[in-house]
């Protein structure tokens, strides 16, 4: 390896590729891969003629990128492909992520990041380039949770490349979300639907219906063995959850969270164990997937009850569409409607912060829209005479 020498670069003016710009060229020392250190030639566009209008100014642009490379102290930087990275990234980082988030990430990084990114080094990566990402993403119809989903991938990435020398800045921070998009609002069950839909499934899926609505449980939570529950005190201890088959702890800022039942709900429990004939250790709602005569042990896999086994009744009784969180969101509605304590409807359902119930998961009833409604408009004075309809108003006091 040559030693490093004070270098000014050259640059030319580019007019083969749209509008003319400068390009400017040096010479760099990089660790590769492979971590042998090299020394690569470099090419950066140092702006369109309108705005650099001769070779003086494209070298004085140049030199303000040559400077930190020209020190005496700098020390070549680690270089690395995008996909090259994602092993490391996987090592790094995601090993000490759970189950769900794991999940999440690799299925963005499977059918997104690699498509977009694999054979780009990182260091190139630009903000330019991951908003053009993102647009393009939003052109082919995703969401604008899934694309906050991808911004913020990129970004731990990213910020796992800058921790280990590949990058020195971010440039996911820099890229811009489209704004909010209209949202149908979700239409939650009343009790007595949830009833009739509880009633008219077939075990274990009515009671995991029943308990996830009385509880408020996450569906990954529904990993109980008969242990967890406790009668004397009438507690079921969330203590493990598992996620496409994989084990990991309940999403919660602690590990376990108890959660309080009715003397009704435990009784509802105790009446499954005593028809399954379980012990302490048995799963409660154990696996129905067989491998030849033999059930896998394990409990049950919640993401394929909900589309084979609840969501068909539900249709066919003529109900909402059913989902987990749907359930969860109702049970929420009914806390905050009762006035439960914010702290015990946090604990109920495992979230690491109160304000997360109150911004996303509870709806508002009927009742306490018309109590808002007649609080408010009851100051301005505004009534409907008696007998007449409800389209013709009276003002009175004005």
């Amino acid at each position: 390896m040559a030693r490093r020498r004070f270098q000014a670069g050259s640059v030319r003016l580019r007019t083969n590729r749209g509008p003319a710009y400068w390009q400017g060229f040096y010479r760099e020392d990089v660790i590769d891969e492979a971590g042998r250190t090299v020394r690569k030639r470099m090419a950066v566009n140092l702006g369109l003629m309108e705005n650099v209008p001769n070779e003086k100014e494209a070298l004085q642009r140049l030199a303000v990128i040559l400077n930190p490379i020209n020190d005496v102290n700098h020390q070549p930087k680690k270089m690395m492909t995008f996909g090259g990275f994602i092993p490391k990234y996987r090592a790094l980082k995601m090993a000490n992520q759970k189950g769900t988030t794991v999940h999440g990430y690799e299925t963005n990084i499977r059918a997104h990041y690699l498509p977009a990114f694999a054979d780009v080094e990182l260091s190139a990566i630009t903000a330019e380039a991951v908003q053009i990402f993102l647009n393009q993403k939003r052109l082919e119809g995703k969401s604008l949770q899934t694309l906050k989903n991808l911004k913020w991938g990129l970004s731990s990435i990213f910020e796992s490349a800058i921790k280990n020398g590949y990058m020195t800045s971010n440039p996911a921070c820099r890229a811009d979300l489209p704004p909010d998009e209209v949202k149908e609002q979700a239409k939650l069950p009343t009790g007595n639907e949830l009833a009739l839909l509880i009633d008219a499934l077939e075990e274990p899926y009515s009671t995991m219906v029943y308990l996830v609505s009385v509880s408020s449980v996450r569906p990954e939570e529904l990993a109980f063995k008969w242990s967890d529950l406790i009668p004397a005190t009438r507690d079921l201890w969330v203590v493990r959850a598992m996620n496409q088959g994989r084990f990991h702890t309940p999403k919660y800022h602690r590990a376990n969270r108890p959660i309080r039942l009715t003397e009704a709900d435990v009784q509802r429990l105790l009446r499954l164990k005593a028809t399954v004939r379980a012990q302490d250790d048995d799963w409660m709602f154990p696996n129905r997937i067989r491998t030849g005569k033999k059930l896998k042990p394990g409990p049950i896999r919640y993401e394929h009850v909900l589309e084979r086994k609840i969501q068909p009744v539900a249709r066919r009784l003529g109900l909402p569409h059913i989902t987990w969180r749907l359930l969860r969101h109702w049970g929420a509605t009914q806390m905050i409607a009762a006035k439960v304590d914010i702290k015990a409807a946090q604990q109920r359902l495992g979230h690491s912060r109160p304000t997360t119930l109150l911004i996303h998961y509870a709806q508002v009833l009927d009742e306490s829209a018309d109590a808002a409604a007649g609080l408010v408009s009851g100051q301005l004075g505004y009534a409907i005479p008696a007998g007449a309809s409800g389209n013709s108003i009276e003002i009175g006091g004005l």
